[in-house]
């Protein structure tokens, strides 16, 4: 199954590029929130660098759980390794039929949202719990995570 691993490259960025708008100063959502940040300014490169890291990672993690195709293609992987034509032939007269179903924006923006759902959710909802935030804390870090969620989920499905 081929991928388009410059695709996948860029909408890496996209968890970085919205944060700056999010966690900008100047932005109303921040103003509503009442939280501090640090000043986007202030981050060394080897922070930025690590943002990116971590924002390839979860673009890497989205992708099994967007291309519902990959899952099919694991199943044969070791055997296609291994040269067995017979996988080969299953694999490509499958993918042959159903390799576009469900690869389309919207249905990535529904698994984004799950995603943000099933994984984000939990995760800042321990944090607040534990670090006794109020509540605009959680809604204005997971609204963040959602909106990012869906539209890396939707650009997945579309153009990786």
């Amino acid at each position: 199954m081929d991928l388009n691993y410059f695709a996948f490259f860029l909408i890496s960025f996209v968890p970085m590029i919205l944060g700056l708008f999010w966690y900008h100063p100047k932005s109303g959502i921040r103003k509503w929130s009442g939280e501090s940040f640090i000043h986007p300014s202030k981050l060394s490169l080897p922070q930025i660098i690590f943002c990116f890291v971590l924002s390839f990672a979860l673009v890497y993690g989205y992708i099994n759980t967007v291309i519902h195709q990959l899952g099919f293609y694991e199943l044969f992987f070791t055997d296609i390794m291994l040269g067995s034509d017979e996988a080969k032939n299953i694999v490509s007269e499958f993918l042959g039929k159903y390799g576009d179903k469900h690869r389309h924006f919207g249905h990535g923006v529904l698994h984004g949202v799950i995603n943000a759902l099933i994984f984000a959710l939990p995760f800042l909802g321990i944090t607040a719990i534990l670090d006794q935030k109020s509540k605009r804390y959680l809604i204005y870090h997971f609204s963040f995570w959602l909106i990012t969620s869906a539209i890396v989920g939707g650009l997945i499905a579309e153009f990786v």
